[in-house]
């Protein structure tokens, strides 16, 4: 008896032997945030997001530099495809084609007064109206100075056919109920105008829009030393 007893414990002691000498330790589950790292890591480029088959153990981030107009060589019929936000922002506001928004100086302007508040009287960036707006357009762009209403401004211009209008003219309105000009504004391209309105202060407009178009009272090119004013 107690040599089977024995013969059984050693029978047993061996095949445990064996088991562990065939058993596989399982490797531990992997995450999912584990599994997706493994996978992909995130990569920013130009402050976009992009994915990156390579792995990495960090995101890796290149900061954009600040894109001014003036560090964007476009000229004229180059087709270039790096165009700054501006360009884009004024080629939709005047319905032209962005490769067309080559004018910085034009920009620059408009960028710098585009949405001021409009004051009567006013003359600066805490608030300004029609006929000063026209002022500092004109002598920031043109180096033009200008009379300081819109009636002595439509006085001291050359009148012109609405066909003819090119940049740097000035359109004139009657706004109110009495046959007097009482606004003015820039005229751009494409029919477009900048002004400086009572409800949104510095836009663009465009002159074929119904509370425009019945009151326009006719546009102007402004003279200097005999010579109208030409576009630039």
């Amino acid at each position: 008896m107690k040599k089977l007893f024995l013969y059984l414990l050693i029978l047993s002691l061996a095949s445990c032997t064996v088991f562990k000498k065939a058993t596989v330790v399982p490797k531990p589950a992997t995450t999912l945030a584990e599994s997706k790292q493994e996978r992909s890591a995130t990569v920013f480029l130009e402050n976009i997001s992009i994915r990156n088959n390579a792995r990495s153990d960090s995101s890796v981030q290149i900061q954009a530099s600040p894109i001014t107009i003036r560090d964007i060589p476009i000229k004229p019929g180059t087709g270039a495809e790096i165009l700054s936000s501006l360009q884009f922002k004024y080629g939709i506001l005047l319905n032209i084609p962005v490769e067309e928004m080559y004018n910085y100086k034009l920009i620059d302007v408009l960028e710098h007064w585009y949405g001021t508040k409009y004051r009567m009287g006013g003359n600066d960036k805490q608030g300004i109206d029609c006929s000063a707006f026209v002022q500092v357009f004109m002598i920031s762009m043109y180096g033009l100075s200008l009379p300081r209403t819109a009636r002595d401004q439509y006085h001291q211009t050359e009148r012109l056919k609405r066909e003819d209008l090119q940049e740097g003219d000035l359109v004139f309105f009657k706004t109110q109920r009495k046959k007097a000009i009482s606004h003015v504004g820039v005229y751009l391209r494409n029919n477009k105008f900048a002004h400086a309105s009572t409800s949104s202060g510095v836009m663009i407009s465009d002159l074929n829009e119904s509370y425009f178009s019945i009151r326009y009272a006719g546009a102007g090119r402004y003279v200097l030393v005999g010579q109208p004013v030409t576009s630039q």
